[in-house]
This record gives C-alpha cells, structure tokens and sequence, in this order.
C-alpha cells in the first residue's frame, strides 16, 4: 500500500512538473496571478453600460505592443472599461486579457477618444501576446485564445466597433515572407469578421525590431508590405498608425517597447486614424 502511495505521489508530481515546464514563463513573470488572482472587482450593470448610447468596443490584438509591455502605469480619467471573460472591469493597467507586466496603449487611446467626444465610453478587449507571430494568430495557440474572446463576446450579445491590431516584429525577425504574412494575416481578419462582421479592422504598419534581422533601420519591406496591401485589398481593414516611425530612443525602452513619452505619441496617433476612419 506504502508503495503504491509513493508511486502515485512521484506521478502525480511529474505530471505537475510537466505542466509547470510548459507553462514556466507564464508561471514566473506572475501572469498567472494577474490573470486569476487580480481581485478587481466585477461590475454588475455589465448589460447596462454595453447597451448604453456612444459605446466603442474594440478588441485588441497583437504581440507586446498591443499588450501591457510599456513603461509605468497610467489612470483613466474616463468611463473606460475592460472586458475578461465574461466579466465587466474598470479599466485599470495592466488590463487584464493581455499579458504583460507593465502598461498598454489603450488606456490613453479611450481617455482620448471621451475627451473629444467620439464616444461616452470605451470597453477594451484584450487580446495580445508578447512575441507572437502573425502565424500563432491565424492557426497556432493564439488562435485559440482568440477564439475563446470571440466566445464570449457571442455569449454575452456584446458587438464589436473596432478591431486594433498591432504586430509584427517577430515575423521580421522569423523572415516571414511578404506572401505568407498577407495570406495568415487575411486568415486573422477571416476568423474575426465571421463572427463580428461590422467591426472595422484597423492594421498598424509594424516590423520595427533593432536586432536579430538584416533590414535597413530594422524595418522589413516584407512585413509593412504585407499590411499595406491588406489594408488595400480588404473592404472593411483600415490603416492604423505606423509605429515603426516611432523608433527613436526616447520612445522606446529596451530598443523595443514604449516609453511613458512614446505611449503618449502613439495614443495619439491611434486616436488619429481611429478618428478619421469614422
């Protein structure tokens, strides 16, 4: 019987450790207590503040820059709100859906579109992973974690008004040719709009990484050449800003990410082609 029991604890060890190793970043770098254990609390009038008059709803959706990569923190001074399986949140960085330690945009993003009068509110819906590939979103894991957000937002009758996409550096950095990522890129688009076809998709023009590609300036031609036709060819895709002109050292932290000076420029600049693409 002793035997059995320790043999029975080694299993049910290892089979902690096996999962412990494929989730160990996700483990490590706390996301999985801001994820589950972030005690924010629910908002009860949900329904009420969906149906409400002047409501943008906007999935966000990208690698590191469209998650909570950025530096510092910010506080809304509007009704912003952040939506995360199924329940309703005030806005608060890190929004919860996307990883990251850090700050997100899209804070700054609602609190400029309430400010000119676009909208009364702003639901975020987080969507974004640090490091992903355009791939990952069309067919990999990422995909799932899209679709799981789709689900709920079916669930619940809450219909998207915009889609924000930001991505791109690791396809510079994989070679992904300019084919290949219109191709998964539309994939992306396709999923979406099945399910939430009056979302208008707003695109970046994204590639800037300083290392680890031979690109001039690091920006690939391959991959803003892909989103630049994208945008061209498919009704209802929009263009978004391009954040590989926002590569100067006091805009970015650690080569990569936004500084609190470079989310400040790129709220603005989201918040300009949001604007004019009404």
């Amino acid at each position: 019987m002793n035997k059995l029991k320790y043999v029975l604890i080694l299993g049910f060890g290892v089979v902690l450790g096996i999962i412990a190793n494929r989730n160990r970043e996700y483990l490590i770098n706390a996301q999985f207590i801001r994820d589950h254990w972030h005690f924010r609390q629910a908002l009860k009038d949900k329904n009420e503040i969906v149906k409400s008059d002047q409501v943008m709803v906007c999935l966000t959706i990208g690698q590191s820059n469209a998650a909570n990569f950025g530096d510092g923190t910010y506080v809304c001074k509007n009704p912003v709100y952040n939506y995360y399986n199924g329940d309703l949140y005030m806005a608060k960085e890190p929004i919860l859906g996307a990883n990251g330690p850090g700050c997100s945009v899209w804070t700054r993003v609602a609190d400029r579109l309430i400010d000119s009068g676009l909208y009364k509110k702003v639901i975020i819906v987080p969507c974004a992973i640090g490091s992903t590939s355009v791939q990952c979103w069309a067919e990999g894991d990422c995909k799932e974690k899209l679709l799981k957000t789709l689900a709920y937002l079916k669930k619940d009758n809450i219909k998207l008004t915009h889609v924000l996409w930001d991505q791109g550096e690791t396809d510079n950095v994989d070679k992904t040719t300019k084919e290949q990522y219109k191709q998964r890129l539309k994939q992306v688009i396709s999923i979406i709009h099945e399910q939430q076809p009056q979302a208008t998709f707003f695109s970046s023009i994204t590639s800037y990484f300083p290392v680890n590609n031979e690109n001039p300036f690091g920006i690939s031609p391959e991959i803003t050449g892909a989103q630049y036709e994208v945008i061209a060819e498919l009704k209802g895709v929009k263009q978004g800003p391009n954040t590989d002109s926002l590569n100067l050292a006091y805009y970015r932290q650690q080569d990569v990410h936004f500084t609190v000076k470079g989310l400040d420029k790129l709220a603005f600049e989201w918040y300009q082609k949001i604007k004019a693409g009404q």
